[in-house]
Parts: structure tokens; sequence; C-alpha cells
């Protein structure tokens, strides 16, 4: 028997928002059967697993009623209504785990009464503002006019709302008694620690375990992105030089049947040997552009794919990462300047190192010129200092505000979530600067002051280097 059975008059009318609230309703009912089994950490793992998903869900309506415009007075109420129930929930998994167990049951039904109420009412409200104003209704028009108060299911929900208020009353009372015997329970706190312990360097080792697949996906998402590029970009030479040789093919021809008549002049000759050249020069030319496109993709789809140490040229790598990137920076008013000494050899893995100019180039790309829309210049200036090899990436665009300048090597955090923005790109540079290459990198940053990445590197040839003046 499940605790929250599915009604039709809990729909909506948006398709999305319904079956999202169906998706709760079974985490709700997959609680239940787990309070019935009374196993810890399968309640712990589906309560946290229905907060995230709770938390998507109100963002994905919060980001329908902004799209739909909403009035702005329901919009508020609406997201008032969803942080009091976050903040509720926070409390009650913070009881849990600070004094080891909270009433489940009385969780369970201020979750079901909480979801009855919300739906029937605020989603509801919604679904009918959504709907008037998709049919040319004015939005503060629909407001007005939802006059939920007369739908006969208000009963239920004044209902739960008194059940709610019960339950919170209730739950008070349970925690004062629950302080008070908080002296009992220190009798058993070593061993509640030790296991709470374990458990959390579990759940950490876990994490981290998906953070590195994700960041390999998003390696292996760049790889691909780079592969298309580069498949756009070589069919264009390609292209010309098979039309070359098409062309160079009925010159021929020509020539063929210049030479079966009985009389051919001295200049009607040379002028198809000219076209065969012409044509000639045009093939080779465009056959030589594609295959520098070549090496340059094998040289960069081998090293990105490896970990393998070698020594390598950093002007190469450098001019190898920007070439791969043409294809998204020649349609936008970026200007790329570089600065490299030539012929300086590192010896180090040099697909970690193309993998984090790359990320530094699309960031600056994607957020100081948006998507290339806003001119601007991208330098990449490199020095020998000692022991050390500087790579400074800086740009002239919009710069960071002072909370993303301290969050940007964060991983998931990304001011262009709405965008498709993974927030992986700057974490993973920062992991592959300090776990793989050995070395550091820095963020310098002010709004409108444009930002640098300054990356410090072994120089392991540096005793028969001189820094360049």
């Amino acid at each position: 028997m499940k605790t929250f059975q599915w009604s039709p008059l809990f729909e909506t009318g948006l398709a999305e928002v319904d079956a999202q609230h169906q998706h709760l309703v079974a985490l709700v009912n997959d609680l239940a059967d787990y309070l019935d089994s009374g196993e810890p950490e399968h309640i712990d793992a589906t309560l946290t697993t229905l907060a995230q998903y709770t938390v998507y869900h109100f963002q994905c309506e919060e980001e329908l009623m902004d799209l739909t415009g909403v009035d702005p007075e329901h919009a508020q109420r609406h997201r008032e209504t969803h942080r009091q129930f976050v903040q509720q929930v926070t409390d009650w998994m913070t009881q849990r785990h600070a004094a080891g167990q909270i009433d489940l049951p009385q969780l369970l039904d201020y979750l079901a009464n909480w979801l009855v109420f919300h739906i029937l009412g605020d989603d509801q409200s919604m679904g009918r503002q959504v709907a008037a104003i998709r049919s040319g209704s004015d939005a503060h028009a629909a407001f007005v006019a939802d006059t939920p108060s007369n739908d006969p299911r208000t009963v239920i929900l004044l209902g739960g709302l008194r059940r709610l208020y019960s339950d919170l009353i209730e739950r008070n009372e349970k925690l004062m008694q629950a302080q008070q015997s908080l002296t009992q329970l220190n009798e058993t706190l070593e061993q509640r620690v030790c296991d709470r312990t374990a458990a959390l360097q579990a759940a950490n080792e876990q994490i981290h375990q998906e953070q590195d697949r994700v960041v390999e996906a998003e390696k292996m998402a760049s790889l691909g992105r780079m592969v298309a590029g580069f498949a756009h970009e070589v069919n264009t030479p390609v292209g010309v030089a098979v039309g070359a040789v098409s062309q160079a093919n009925e010159v021929v021809e020509d020539i063929a049947r210049l030479l079966q008549r009985e009389e051919v002049t001295e200049e009607e000759l040379n002028q198809q040997l000219g076209y065969l050249h012409e044509t000639n020069e045009l093939a080779m030319s465009n056959l030589r552009r594609a295959a520098a496109l070549v090496q340059s993709f094998k040289r960069t789809a081998i090293d990105q794919s490896s970990e393998q140490e070698r020594e390598y040229l950093l002007d190469e790598l450098i001019d190898d990462v920007l070439y791969n990137l043409r294809p998204i920076f020649k349609r936008s008013q970026m200007t790329v300047m570089v600065n490299c000494p030539a012929d300086l050899r590192l010896t180090g893995i040099p697909g970690a190192l193309t993998q984090v100019l790359t990320n530094l180039c699309l960031n600056a790309h994607a957020h100081a010129f948006d998507d290339g829309t806003t001119p601007g210049n991208l330098r990449l200036d490199v020095v020998v200092n000692g022991a050390k090899v500087e790579i400074s990436v800086a740009d002239d665009g919009v710069g960071m505000d002072e909370i993303s300048l301290k969050k940007a090597f964060e991983p998931f955090y990304t001011t262009r979530r709405n965008r498709g923005g993974s927030g992986l790109g700057l974490y993973i540079a920062y992991n592959l600067v300090t776990h793989k290459l050995g070395g550091s990198i820095v963020c310098a940053s002010e709004p409108g002051q444009g930002v640098r990445f300054l990356i410090c590197l072994p120089n392991h040839a540096a005793p028969e280097m001189a820094s360049p003046t």
C-alpha cells in the first residue's frame, strides 16, 4: 500500500511539472518503504535523493515562471514557499546527523501533507496562470482572475495545513526531549562518531570517484568537440583540392584533344599547360594545408588521450592548441596574440598542458567575450624564470566579481548554468596543473578589468637556458 497515491486531481496541466511531481511521490513512497524496513543507510540515501530532487524540481518551476512571465506577486510567494520547505527539510536532516535520529514517521507525514498542499495550491495556481498567459492573457489579469479558494479541494488543503502545523508543534516538543537525553547518548557517542566517520569517508571516496568520472567525461567531450571542429576545418582545403584535381583532369582531356588535331599552335598548348600548372598549385597548397591540420590534430589528439611524459616544444604545443580552436575562434571578434620563446623544450605530459590551455582559451571565449560576440584581446605570454616556466593567459574582457574569483576553481561552479556551462573547465585545469604537471595556477581579476591566469611549471632544462630579455 503506497503512502501517497497519485491522482489526476493533482495534475497542473504542465506535463513536465506533473512528471516531476509523480517522481516526488515515488520518492516519498520509497522513503515509507524503507521506514518499514528500518535500514538507516537506505533511509538516509532516499532522504538525500528526495531533498536533491526537490531542489531541482523547485528550480525548474521557478525557471518556468520566469520564462512565462508569471505575475511577480505569485512568483515571489511561490519562491518563498519553496525556500521555507528547503529550510525545514534541511533542519530535519541536520538534526538527524547531530542527534543520530529524528521522528521519521512524522517527517514522512510532513512531506506527504506539504506535497498535497503545495501541488493543489501554489502549483495548480501556477499551472492555471501559465495556461492563461500562453492563451494571450495579461500576467497580472491571470493572477487576479485565479481564485483557487472556490475550488472544492480547498477542504483538502486546509486539512493538510492544519496537520502541517500540528506536526511542527509536535516536532518541537520532541526536539526538547532529544536535547534532554543527550547525556545518555554520550555513552555511545564515540562509537557513533567512528561509525559516522567511516560512513562519511566511504561517501567522500564515492564522491571523489564520481568527480573523477565526470572530469574524464568532460575531457573526452572536449576531445570530441575538437574532432568535430577538425572535421569541419579540414573539409575546406580537401574540397578545394578535389575540385582542383577535377579541373586538372579536364585540362588534361583538353590537351589530349588538341594533340589529336593535325595542327596545334604553341600558344594553345602553352595556355592549357598554364591552366594545368595553376590547378596543380591550387591542389598542392590546399593539400599542404590539410596535411598541416592533420599533423596538428594528430599531435593534440594523441597527447590528450595519453598521460605519458615526453619532451615537447612549448611554442609548437601552443600553436596546435590555437590551430585546433580555429573553428570556434574564427567566427568571433577575438584577437589572439602569442609571445613564446622559440625552441623552448619542456619535459612533462603535453596532453595535460594542452587540455589546460584549451580550457583557459575556451573560458575566455565564453565568459570574457560572451561566446566571441564581444571584441577583445587574448594574450598568451611565456617567460622562463630560473627553474620555472611562467605561462600567462590574459584577456581584457568583462572580468570576475569577488565571489566568482573565489570560486573559480571549484567543481561545478559556473555563471552560465542556463547556457550549458558545466562548471568543470577551470576545475580540470587546476587539477591538471597541480597534480599532473607539478605546478601551480592562480587567477587575478576585477570586474571590467579582464582575467589573468598565471601557470608556473618546473623547467627541467633551466641550467642550460637563460631568461629572455
